[in-house]
């Protein structure tokens, strides 16, 4: 009996462990390798969001199902039906948040509250398999099966994949290669933008290459703190160099806006907000640009819009991706990117702002969102160009 107990303790200290040391080692953000998202595009024949949204529940769903199936080693079956279902239901959200607070220290920023839904749920219905599997003497075929569901988790996050990395850091070489013979101003934009789309000598698709083109820029013109979503270290001459490519550049003539449609773009390419943590770098970044000015800005709006439109349109099919590709080698004009948006209102105070508008979702505010779409829709690299007939 005594010897039972303690093999039983040596048991709980050990799912301990593994399912903390799990939650230090699992990447930060738990994004899935572009190829997984490829494979399901293709099976289903959904969009590329939709396939990404798919991968991505999905490895969160095996990791934390995973964690849940470990941890129901830890807890001694309860005599009660309404202690189960506490055990149930606290361990996970218990987990869940340890989990997030360490994923948090990661990535230096609070990730989206909406990212604790297909967690806790996953991590729900692991621990109530693990205490069925337990209850029913079955500890064998549950360490089977977390090890399975473990081994699983490690083959699928690896990261971003391989081949999206390389290209994206030979299109960073080429973009610091030019530095040197760069214009300024919103030519700067223009010739960067054709480097990073010109034809790539590694053997990728049309669209993967557009992804890496994308993901350079946003790294580049946006802030280098992306270059972890892509499985690309830090370093501090290279982010040295990016930063000589930013100063200078400018789009309509400001500064500003050449980051806000490239932080969009990148992470619109990189992942599905609904999901990822990425989106909490985007708000972070996008915030701090906005302190600059004295309050909210439409004009900031309407250049985050226009990363994420080009973004979606330069990746929509192979299709549109070769017809964005002859589109950008040729003249670059501002306004097939950004429309004039000068008379829109920026810099505003929450009082201005409830002045003008009443809040965030009234028909003022709304009208004036709607505006700003129509006039993107006036820029050519904004839409899939096969939509406007540009083969």
């Amino acid at each position: 009996m005594v010897v039972e107990k303690i093999t039983n303790a040596k048991l709980k200290v050990a799912a301990v462990c593994v399912v903390f040391l799990a939650l230090v080692l699992v990447p930060a953000p738990l994004l899935p390798p572009h190829r997984l998202a490829e494979i399901i595009q293709s099976n289903l024949g959904v969009n590329w969001k939709l396939a990404y949204l798919f991968a991505a529940i999905g490895l969160q769903a095996m990791f934390y199902g995973s964690v849940g199936v470990v941890l129901a080693l830890v807890v001694t079956r309860s005599s009660t039906l309404k202690g189960r279902i506490l055990k149930i239901v606290v361990l996970p959200v218990i987990i869940v948040l340890v989990g997030l607070l360490i994923r948090s220290l990661k990535m230096g920023h609070l990730p989206v509250w909406i990212n604790t839904v297909v967690p806790i749920v996953a991590c729900v219905i692991g621990v109530w398999l693990g205490l069925s599997l337990l209850y029913q003497r079955g500890k064998i075929l549950l360490l089977i099966l977390a090890a399975i569901l473990g081994s699983s988790f490690w083959l699928l996050s690896g990261g971003p994949d391989a081949t999206l990395r390389r290209a994206t850091e030979e299109c960073l070489t080429k973009l610091i290669a030019s530095s040197s013979t760069l214009p300024s101003g919103d030519e700067r934009f223009g010739a960067l933008l054709k480097i990073a789309f010109e034809p790539f000598s590694e053997e990728v698709s049309v669209i993967q290459h557009h992804r890496a083109a994308i993901l350079a820029l946003g790294i580049t013109l946006g802030h280098e703190r992306l270059a972890r979503y892509v499985g690309i270290k830090n370093e501090s001459e290279v982010n040295h160099q990016i930063a000589q490519l930013r100063n200078g550049t400018t789009l309509r003539g400001r500064s500003d806006f050449p980051r806000h449609f490239w932080l969009s773009a990148a992470l619109a390419v990189l992942e599905n907000p609904i999901i990822s943590d990425a989106g909490g770098l985007m708000k972070e970044q996008l915030d701090a640009l906005n302190k600059k000015g004295s309050g909210f800005s439409f004009r900031d709006f309407a250049a985050n819009r226009a990363g994420v439109r080009f973004a979606n349109a330069a990746i929509h099919s192979s299709e549109d991706a070769e017809a964005m590709q002859e589109f950008l080698m040729g003249e670059f004009m501002v306004d097939n990117f950004l429309p004039p948006i000068d008379d829109f209102l920026e810099n505003l105070t929450v009082n201005e702002f409830r002045n003008e508008f009443g809040s965030v979702g009234s028909r003022a505010y709304r009208q004036k969102l709607i505006e700003i779409e129509k006039r993107l829709d006036d820029c050519m690299a904004l839409s899939p160009l096969t939509r406007q007939g540009i083969n």
